[in-house]
């Protein structure tokens, strides 16, 4: 693993605290569909970075709030990660 992979945090790492509580909400009723959610934020480190797919499925089992899915967060991960840089 390279250095700048060392010190990089994952997208799953940079998950805003909401994001995060929705996905163990529902990893009791969804398990198989939160596990793959977690291992691709676990294995990307830019938001832009995962498919059209896997951004849906971020969206859907973490259950972010509708009025907080923008145009910017299918994008850049606004809302759903802390930060993207």
């Amino acid at each position: 693993m390279s250095n700048k992979s060392q010190n990089m945090n994952t997208l799953y790492d940079r998950l805003e605290p909401e994001i995060l509580k929705g996905l163990d909400d529902n990893k009791k009723i969804y398990k198989s569909g939160t596990k793959s959610v977690i291992l691709s934020l676990q294995g990307n480190y830019s938001w832009l970075s995962l498919t059209v797919g896997q951004v849906h499925s971020i969206i859907m089992f973490s259950d972010i709030p509708y009025g907080k899915v923008t145009d910017q967060t299918f994008k850049f991960g606004e809302n759903i990660i802390t930060d993207e840089g």
